[in-house]
């Protein structure tokens, strides 16, 4: 944003600010003045190419698992309607970055902005350093845009949390077998459906043929190689991942373009339907992928990709497919699988017998799996700490979140768990 429309509104709202306020929030703002912040905050959504918008988005997408659910029943999309093209995350981001829900957040916004920046200002002059006029707006300008984002992603995360909860238990959500017409239900073998419900993971090779991973693999670098890709920004500047990501829904792929990712994503919206014929999980239907590239050297911290209580952002079962053709011994990259944690259904099993619980060490890993080309990894989002170890040359992974409540298939006497 050029400066001058920030800088008469920064102007504006001090002006109007009492001597002394007494609790920060509390203040009532005039009409005016809402009326202008809203269009800075606006402008700065928009600027540079959307940035800092995208950047709102890339942190739901990655950090809440948004529930994704598209179609009304069976996982089969519907003729779209107005707007009924987006997923849940699309919509509580246009909703809470309109005009309208703007000026119901810019209060807060512009608080949390004053204090932020009252305390850089407060910190420059103990340390004998001033900023001009320019940079005292381009220091504001960039408080105010990291204030908004944090305040859209708590109101977001908050109403998701609800949305996710409740829609969980929902049959017209739900991976229906008898609703899939698309083909037969039979992509895993025994092994590895053993493997998910036993150990908590499992994986099967050659999930599509030879050509299809290489057609993925030359979409997927055509699309890095466009800069469609981009690194999650906070995640980075902690270096817990390096990576580069986009989202990607089926109903958006180019059919001749992208033949081999048409031909996967319709696979793999068939997994949760036979997950569910076979071990009863109550998961989701979804067509919403991740598509991630890690660069040589690139990495992936120990983390798990959901929880329970508190922690619960839906994600029951992750699947992740590799389109590495010519992956070798020595290329580095695997995906590292700790040993399964108790959930809450099994440690209330373990008391109500009156048993200690099994000694966990959170540093026992059970394989670490590599990322070649055909295979499909599954995985208890919520039980299991895995990481992605740093690569030798470029590696490219697709991820799919399939949402489910906790509960169904998660008991220590569960469907195809030992007793």
């Amino acid at each position: 944003m050029k400066g001058g429309f920030l800088d008469k509104q920064i102007a504006r709202e001090a002006s109007s600010r009492p001597a002394k306020e007494e609790i920060s929030g509390t203040r009532d703002w005039d009409e005016a003045t809402k009326d202008g912040m809203v269009k800075v905050l606006e402008e700065i959504l928009l600027e540079n190419n959307r940035l800092a918008r995208n950047d709102l988005e890339r942190r739901i997408r990655s950090g809440t698992g948004v529930r994704d659910f598209r179609g009304r029943c069976c996982g089969a999309p519907n003729e779209p309607e107005p707007l009924e093209d987006e997923d849940i995350a699309a919509r509580l981001l246009r909703e809470h970055t309109k005009p309208s829900a703007l000026r119901d957040h810019v209060a807060t916004i512009m608080e949390q902005a004053t204090q932020i920046f009252t305390r850089v200002q407060e910190k420059g002059k103990k340390d004998n350093m001033s900023m001009d006029s320019e940079t005292e707006i381009q220091v504001l300008r960039d408080v105010i845009k990291e204030c908004m984002i944090r305040h859209l992603l708590k109101c977001v995360n908050g109403e998701n949390a609800g949305t996710t909860a409740n829609s969980s238990h929902d049959a017209g959500l739900l991976a229906t077998p008898q609703g899939y017409t698309a083909g037969e239900l039979n992509s895993f073998s025994s092994e590895c459906i053993r493997g998910l419900m036993e150990d908590g993971y499992g994986y099967e090779d050659d999930f599509v043929d030879e050509n299809v991973s290489r057609n993925v693999l030359k979409e997927m670098e055509f699309l890095d190689f466009d800069g469609k890709m981009s690194e999650v920004q906070q995640q980075k500047m902690t270096n817990y991942r390096n990576d580069r990501i986009m989202w990607l829904n089926f109903e958006a792929l180019d059919r001749e373009k992208q033949p081999g990712l048409v031909t996967l994503m319709k696979k793999l919206i068939s997994v949760p339907f036979e997950l569910n014929k076979k071990c009863s999980l109550y998961l989701q239907a979804s067509s919403t992928f991740q598509l991630a590239v890690y660069p040589k050297d690139a990495y992936y911290k120990r983390h798990v990709d959901g929880g329970y209580e508190d922690l619960n952002n839906g994600r029951k079962i992750t699947a992740v497919f590799y389109p590495n053709v010519n992956w070798s011994d020595g290329d580095g990259g695997e995906l590292k699988v700790y040993k399964r944690l108790l959930n809450p259904f099994q440690l209330q099993d373990y008391a109500k017998r009156g048993e200690k619980p099994p000694e966990h060490n959170k540093d026992e890993a059970n394989e670490e799996i590599a990322p070649i080309g055909g295979r499909l990894v599954l995985f208890r989002s919520r039980d299991i700490p895995h990481e992605v170890l740093r690569s030798c040359k470029k590696r490219y992974a697709i991820s799919l979140w399939l949402m489910g409540p906790p509960g169904p298939g998660d008991q220590a006497d569960g469907h195809h768990t030992r007793t």
